[in-house]
This record gives structure tokens, C-alpha cells and sequence, in this order.
């Protein structure tokens, strides 16, 4: 067979699986399985016969061998499908059989023409097989359709009804699910085959008889429910009623008819369809109370909005949030409660407004003029009979009561208003004639905006009566304002330095001389006119002023510049920019008021710029000198008087110009005072004759190069001292150089001493051997050592004074006295060892280990040996210390 061919009987395969499936719906993930393979094994034929077609000759063969095998493949499986279907319609047809007895009486015709069909017989499976199948199947699935569905029908019937029982009997008794287990596990019959349903059905016919067996017990607690429950919804209707809900006539009759057939009901199915009435009365109660809480609020709005009465928070308060979900009657009714009370509180917010309004209103007949009221009699009435209404009015009166009131609170509030906007042209009009006169001060009562007059009634009175008199009083008011800008004026111009106040004392004369005038006027036109009298003639004398103050600074400061000129000092580059700017401030003042600054800016110039730069330089000045005399008084020159009166300016300099060029005339006498100059002068020539002297003691040192650098700098020293200056300065740099190379000279004469010192002390021990023992005769005997022997305190002294010497004469004087002693000490010292030899021939026999008193007796008559072998009492007296100090030194090297 072709591929043409097997494309006709897969599609009549497919047919086939389609039959199957429609009878037996659990059959299609098998069934499609299998044909789903031979449509595969169908497409690969496909392909090898096109590559059969396309392929060269050699590689032919094998694919017409691939192709013949593929295609005994395909038909070979498709017999066995064949087989395969065969067997599922054998047992569905089989199946079916079994339950014609349970489906005869449902489609007598139809099951009489399954019974009538023969199964074919199915061999090989071959395609006249299938086709003999496929016949069948068509014949069969046709009947068996028919049937299925009126049984689907029925069972889904018989199903529903069991599931309402069981819903019903739920709300009332508690029922064994494992009893009705088949109802409550199924919701649905679609999909399951005719047997299945049979099954089904059986099970489902089980579950009812026991459903039936619970009727009687349901019956009495439905009968039980349905009353209370009616009882209930009669009560939550009688509630809505007096809450103000209307229900129909209509609806209450049914609610006594269902009470009455709920005591009467005796079957279980007419309770059901009574609980169904009164399920269907609640749902039309719950919609009623439901559609009346939404309109409530757009209700009582609506009529609110519609009066013209604002609906904002602080005018009635919110509805309050309800929800409208569900069908239960109770919340639903305490919903609808709370919408009612809302009302009653708007209806009280209402009314308070409306009370408030009237009170206004009422307020208003006190002034009947200020208001514009023609019949006050009318107008009371009407307040007395809107509050009786109010008492128990509906929110449509209390509209039409606001209606009314409001136009009447709105003509009283125009007509204030326009009392008000005419007072305010009065005293605007009042205010700017005081603006053109007046610069600084403001009246004192200021009158009210005109946007500002938003109030209510009371307010808008009050506000015309504080306008009213604001105008009245504009005289007294204008007059305060312009005493206290002429006031303003004194107390600016009185905060001038006093050293200047006299200046400026005419012109505060005449301002309070007019103060007193305008004291005592009355009339607007003279108080105005005196005040532009005053003010012009203040700046008339102002610019008078202004000059003399200028000229009396710039006084000032010519005479300064005199003095310091004379002491050789210039003014500081910014000073000379502060004069400069002095001269050119403008004295012709705009307003009295700019006077007071004008005069402040002139002597904050002078003041800061001026005078506080020369007294500044002043300070530097001092400070540079007090240095340069502190430097001369340390190296001796007798300056205390003069630094006395540097330190007295450097603490309290001048704060005056005047002082400041005075204590710069008194640097320059101190400069140039011949008495400082002498002091500095002789100074010079003591230290110059010094150094001159000592230049000889560095020569016999060796110190060439020292001697030269200083030789150097003492050339230099004539020269300097030639200046013809007339100031101390150079004289002072001399003095101050010289002391420097006097104190490197001091210093060094002090390091030379130091170094023959050492070797001094080196040498001695080198040449006297027995220089330790003497060192400690001297220690234990310095006074008598330098009183018998040689005076080693008075070479101390020397060496000390040396060390704490500030003048070089001293210091070169003690350099020379403590060398030749040095020498001296050295002979005296070596010649001293001549003396030990005999200690030895006096120390013989002497044994530290003795004891103290034995040894005490030998040094004793030691002593007295030695006295009596020498006369000299230098020799004698240093042996006797010497012998005590050896024995000393054994005794103490023997406890070691």
C-alpha cells in the first residue's frame, strides 16, 4: 500500500480512537499512545520513500530495504492496534450488557439495539477487520450515547438532591458523612463511563434511603428554626420601622403567612420551601436596609447642599463608615441604626448653626442704623418664631429657615462692610497727608484690611466701632506720630559723642521748642504745616552743623599732622585715605533722620580711621624702642627713667589724636636727648677700651683667628660712631654690638679658665706624688691649710668669680690673679712630696689593728715628734694632718 493509502486508514484509525473515547473517556491516554506511534512510524515511511527518491544509485538499495522494513513495521503494528481496539469495545460492549436489566426501563429502544448487535470477528487484524470494527463501533457508540446521557441526567438529578438534603439537614442536626459518603465525595458525573455511573447511581439511591431514615428528626428542628427565625425577621422589621425605614405592605403579609404555614407544616419538603421564602424575605429585607443606608447620606446632603449650608467637617459632622457586605440582618440593622443617629447629629449641628446665625441676626438689632435694619419689631419676630421651628424641625425646615436667615445676616454684613470700606477711605486719606510728612514715625492706630473683613456680624460691629474711632481720633493721632518722630530725631542726634553734642544743640533746641508747639494744636492743616516748618528749618541748620563738625575734626587733624611732622613722623597711607574721605562726605541730608548718621559716619572716619591708625603706628613705635633700650639697659646702660615712660605709653596709650602726636614729639626728645646719647656713648667706650685690653689675653692664648675677627668689628666702631645722627639709633647699634662681642669675650675668657683648670688639676697630680693625700688635708683643713700652707680658698673664690663673672675687666683681672696662683699652687704642691719622705720614719711602728686608744697615743706623740723635728709651721702643721689622714686611711682600707 502507498503512503496515500495509510494516510486513509490512520485517519479512519483515529476515527476509530475518537468512538472509543467518547464511549470510555479513560481510554484516551492509552488509545492515543498507539496511534500516536503508528503516525510516527508512518512519517519516518514518509521520509525514507523521499530520500528513496533523491538518492544515488548506490546508496538506493539500502534505503529501499529500510523503506520495505518500515513499511512491514507499519503494518504490522497497526493489525496489532487493531486487535488492541477490538478488545476495549469486546469489554465496553461487554460491560454493557451486564447492566441493560438497570438501564431497560431508561432507553428501552436503545438498550434493545445494543442487546441486537453482534460483536465481528476480529483475526489478524487485517483492513477488513478493521473495518468490520469500525462499523460496529459506530453502530454502538451511537446507541450507547443516547443512553449515557439520560443516565448522566438522571444521576446528576439524583445527586443534586442528595447534596441539598444533606445541606439542609446540616443546619439543624449533625449527620454521619461517612453514612452519605458518595454525596459528599462527588460533585460532578461528567467523564465517568455508562457503567461507572450505574455504580454510581446505586451507591447514591443508598445514601437517600438513609437521608429518609433522618426526615422525621429534621422536620421538628426545621419546623423549630423556621419559627424562630420567622419571629426574629419580624422583630428586625418592627425595629427598621420605628428607625424610620418604610417597608411595603406586601412584605409583612408574606411574613405572617410563612409564620402561619411554619406552625401548620407537617412534610419535610413543605418546611424546605417555607426555609426558601423566608431566606428569600431576608434577602429582600437585607437589600432594603442596604439600599437605604447608601441613600442615606446623599439624602440628608443632598437637601443640606441644595439650602446652600456648607457640608464640611466643621459644619456637620462626617457619616460614619458602614459596611453594606453580606446578607446578614443584624449588621445590616446596626448599620442602618448608626445612619439614623448621623441624622439626629447632623439635625443638631444644623441647629446649633441656625442658632448661631440667629444670634447674629439678633445682635445685629442692637445697632439697627449700623446695620441698616428699618423694622427691628419684624426682625425679632422673625428670630423668636425661626428658634420655636428649630425645636423640632426636619432638616427640609431648618433649610428653609437658613435660607431666610442667611439673606438677612448677609445684607447686615454688606451693609457694615460698606460703613467699614467708608471709614477706611477717611482714614487712608488721613494717613497719607501724615505719610508726606512724617519719615520715621507711624500712627498708632492702624485700621483693619478690607480683606480682612471676612467675620461675623459681631465681629464686623466691633470692628467698625475700633475704625469709627480711629478716625474721630486722627487729630489726637497725627499729633502723637509727629511729637514722636520729633522725639526719635532728639534721642538719635543725642547719641553723638558729647565731645561734638554742643554742635548739634541748637538744632535739638528749636525741635523740642516745636514739640511744645504741636502740643498744643487741634487742627489737622496747622499741626501739619508747623511739623514741615520744623523739619525744614532742622535740615537747613543740620547742614550748618554737618560743616562745623567737619571742620572741627579737619582742626584737629592739622594740628596733629603739625606735631608729628616735627617729631619726623608721616601719617599712615590709610589715615591720609581717611582724610580724604572725611572731606568728602556729603552734608546735604535728604531727611532730618539722616543727620544723627551723617554726623556719626564723620566721627566714626576720624576716630577709627585717623586717629586709630596714627595711635596704632604709635603703639609699634613704642614697642620697637622699649626692645631696643630693654637690650641696652641688660648690658648696663642706665635707662630706667626713660623705659618708665616707654612701659607708661605702652600701657595706656592715648586715645586722643592730640596725645597720640604729643607721645610721638616725646619719642623723638627721647631719641634725640644728648643725656641718652652720653649714657649710650660711654658705654661704648668702656666696652670698646675692654675689648681693647683683652684682645692681648686671646693673643697669649693662641687664639689668632679669634683676635682677628674681632679686630674686624672694632675697626668698624670709629666709623659708625662719626654719623652725625641726631637719633640714639646708630650710637644704640654700636653699644649693643660691642657688648655682644664683650659677652663672646666673657664666655670664652670663662672656657679657657675651665680648660686650664683641668689641666691644671692634671699636672698636679702628675708632679706631686703624694697629691691624693693632700687633696684630702685640704678637705678636712681648708681654712687652716690656706691660712698656713698656701691659700687654696682664696684660688676657690677666684675660680668661682670667674665662672659667675658679667664684667669682662673682672673676668680678665680674676684670669690673670688665678693663673699665677695656679702656678704657685703647682710649685708649692711638688715641692710638698720633699716633706712626705720623712711621714714614713714618724708612721713606723703604727698598726690599724691596734686598738683606738693605742692608736690615738702613736698619732699624739707622733705629732708632737714631728713639732719638735720642724720649725716651719707650714711643714709641721700639714705632716701632723698628713700623718693623722695616712693612719686614717690604713685603719679604713683594714675594715674594707
Amino acid at each position: 500500500m502507498d503512503t496515500s493509502g495509510w494516510r486513509r486508514e490512520l485517519d479512519k484509525l483515529a476515527e476509530l480512537k475518537g468512538i472509543l473515547v467518547s464511549v470510555n473517556p479513560a481510554m484516551e491516554d492509552q488509545s492515543d499512545r498507539q496511534v500516536r506511534q503508528l503516525y510516527d512510524i508512518f512519517a519516518n515511511l514518509t521520509k525514507l520513500e523521499n530520500d528513496l527518491a533523491t538518492s544515488g544509485f548506490m546508496k538506493k538499495r539500502k534505503v529501499q530495504t529500510q523503506v520495505e522494513k518500515t513499511r512491514s513495521d507499519l503494518e504490522t503494528d497497526f493489525m496489532r492496534v487493531t486487535r488492541d481496539f477490538a478488545e476495549y469495545f469486546r469489554k465496553e460492549h461487554k460491560d454493557t450488557l451486564a447492566i441493560v436489566p438497570k438501564i431497560q426501563q431508561i432507553k428501552p429502544a436503545e438498550v434493545k439495539g445494543i442487546s441486537s448487535l453482534n460483536f465481528p470477528g476480529v483475526g489478524a487484524g487485517d483492513f477488513k477487520d478493521f473495518e468490520k470494527l469500525l462499523e460496529f463501533a459506530k453502530s454502538f457508540s451511537k446507541l450507547y450515547l443516547f443512553i449515557h446521557e439520560d443516565v448522566a441526567r438522571k444521576v446528576k438529578s439524583t445527586l443534586d438532591e442528595n447534596q441539598a438534603t444533606v445541606d439542609t439537614y446540616e443546619r439543624h442536626i449533625t449527620i454521619d458523612k461517612s453514612e452519605v459518603a458518595t454525596t459528599v465525595a462527588n460533585d460532578e458525573v461528567v467523564g465517568l463511563s455508562l457503567r461507572d455511573m450505574i455504580i454510581l447511581n446505586d451507591k447514591l439511591e443508598a445514601d437517600r434511603q438513609f437521608l429518609d431514615g433522618r426526615k422525621d428528626q429534621v422536620s421538628k428542628l426545621l419546623s423549630s428554626s423556621l419559627v424562630g427565625n420567622t419571629e426574629s425577621l419580624q422583630a428586625s422589621v418592627e425595629t427598621s420601622a420605628r428607625l424610620g425605614l418604610e417597608l411595603p405592605i406586601e412584605y409583612t403579609k408574606e411574613l405572617r403567612l410563612i409564620a402561619r404555614d411554619a406552625s401548620k407544616a407537617d412534610t419535610l419538603t413543605a418546611l424546605v420551601t417555607l426555609e426558601n421564602q423566608l431566606h428569600s424575605a431576608q434577602v429582600k429585607m437585607a437589600n432594603m436596609l442596604r439600599d437605604r443606608i447608601i441613600n442615606a447620606t446623599h439624602e440628608v446632603t443632598a437637601k443640606i447642599v441644595e439650602g446652600g449650608i456648607p457640608t464640611t467637617a466643621d459644619v456637620i459632622p462626617p457619616a460614619p463608615t458602614v459596611s453594606v457586605e453580606g446578607e446578614d440582618i443584624a449588621n445590616l440593622l446596626s448599620g442602618f441604626q448608626r445612619m439614623v443617629e448621623w441624622e439626629g447629629q447632623v439635625k443638631i449641628a444644623l441647629k446649633e448653626r441656625l442658632f448661631e446665625l440667629l444670634d447674629d441676626i439678633a445682635k445685629a438689632t442692637e445697632q439697627p442704623e449700623e446695620v441698616g435694619i428699618k423694622d427691628v419689631i419684624a426682625v425679632r419676630q422673625f428670630i423668636a418664631d425661626s428658634k420655636k421651628t428649630l425645636k423640632s424641625a426636619e432638616i427640609d425646615d431648618m433649610v428653609r429657615v437658613y435660607l431666610q436667615s442667611k439673606a438677612m445676616d448677609d445684607e447686615y454684613r454688606k451693609n457694615i462692610t460698606d460703613a467699614i470700606r467708608n471709614y477706611l477711605t477717611r482714614f487712608n486719606e488721613l494717613a497719607m497727608s501724615a505719610d508726606k510728612v512724617l519719615d520715621h514715625a507711624q500712627l498708632s492706630k492702624k485700621a483693619p484690611k478690607v480683606e480682612e473683613l471676612e467675620g461675623g456680624i459681631v465681629y464686623l460691629l466691633g470692628s467698625l466701632t475700633s475704625l469709627r474711632g480711629a478716625v474721630e481720633s486722627g487729630v489726637t493721632t497725627f499729633r502723637e506720630a509727629c511729637q514722636q518722630e520729633i522725639d526719635a530725631i532728639v534721642q538719635d542726634l543725642q547719641t553723638v559723642k558729647p565731645a561734638y553734642a554742643e554742635i548739634f544743640l541748637p538744632i535739638i533746641v528749636e525741635l523740642d521748642e516745636g514739640s511744645n508747639k504741636i502740643q498744643v494744636m487741634d487742627d489737622f492743616s496747622e499741626i501739619k504745616s508747623e511739623m514741615r516748618s520744623i523739619k525744614d528749618g532742622s535740615l537747613v541748620k543740620a547742614k550748618d552743623a554737618l560743616e562745623n563738625l567737619r571742620y572741627r575734626l579737619g582742626v584737629k587733624i592739622r594740628l596733629a599732622a603739625a606735631k608729628l611732622h616735627g617729631a619726623g613722623v608721616e601719617i599712615p597711607p590709610e589715615a591720609q585715605e581717611a582724610i580724604s574721605e572725611l572731606n568728602n562726605v556729603a552734608v546735604a541730608a535728604d531727611t532730618v533722620f539722616s543727620l544723627p548718621a551723617i554726623a556719626r559716619k564723620m566721627v566714626e572716619i576720624y576716630e577709627k580711621k585717623i586717629q586709630g591708625k596714627i595711635v596704632e603706628k604709635l603703639g609699634v613705635e613704642v614697642e620697637s624702642l622699649i626692645t631696643s633700650l630693654d637690650r641696652a639697659s641688660s648690658i648696663g646702660v642706665k635707662l630706667g627713667k626713660e623705659l618708665k615712660m616707654l612701659n607708661s605709653l605702652k600701657e595706656k596709650p592715648p586715645t586722643e589724636l592730640e596725645d597720640a602726636a604729643e607721645a610721638f614729639d616725646k619719642l623723638q626728645n627721647l631719641t634725640t636727648s644728648p643725656k641718652v646719647h652720653k649714657k649710650i656713648r660711654d658705654r661704648v667706650d668702656e666696652a670698646f677700651v675692654q675689648i681693647q685690653g683683652a684682645l692681648s689675653l686671646f693673643e697669649d692664648q693662641g687664639m689668632s683667628e679669634f683676635v682677628e675677627r674681632l679686630k674686624v668689628l672694632i675697626d668698624q666702631v670709629p666709623a659708625k660712631l662719626e654719623t652725625d645722627s641726631p637719633h640714639v639709633n646708630e650710637a644704640l647699634d654700636v653699644c649693643l654690638t660691642l657688648a655682644n662681642i664683650q659677652e663672646e669675650m666673657l664666655q670664652m675668657i670663662k672656657s679657657i679658665a675651665g680648660k686650664s683648670g683641668a689641666a691644671h688639676t692634671a699636672e698636679l697630680k702628675e708632679k706631686s706624688q703624694y697629691y691624693s693625700t693632700i687633696e684630702r688635708v685640704i678637705e678636712k683643713h681648708p681654712d687652716d691649710f690656706s691660712k698656713i700652707v698656701y691659700d687654696v680658698k682664696k684660688m676657690k673664690t677666684l675660680e668661682e668669680g670667674l665662672t659667675e663673672a658679667v664684667d669682662l675687666d673682672v673676668a680678665i683681672a680674676n684670669f690673670h690673679k688665678l693663673g699665677d696662683m695656679r702656678k704657685k699652687w703647682l710649685e708649692k704642691a711638688a715641692s710638698m712630696d720633699d716633706w712626705h719622705k720623712s711621714l714614713r720614719m714618724f708612721m713606723t711602728g703604727f698598726s690599724p689593728a691596734d686598738k683606738a686608744e693605742a692608736r690615738d697615743k702613736f698619732i699624739d706623740d707622733a705629732v708632737r715628734k714631728i713639732k719638735e723635728t720642724y720649725s716651719r709651721e707650714d711643714i709641721s702643721s700639714y705632716l701632723s694632718w698628713a700623718i693623722k689622714e695616712s693612719a686614717q686611711a690604713l685603719v679604713d682600707s683594714r675594715k674594707k
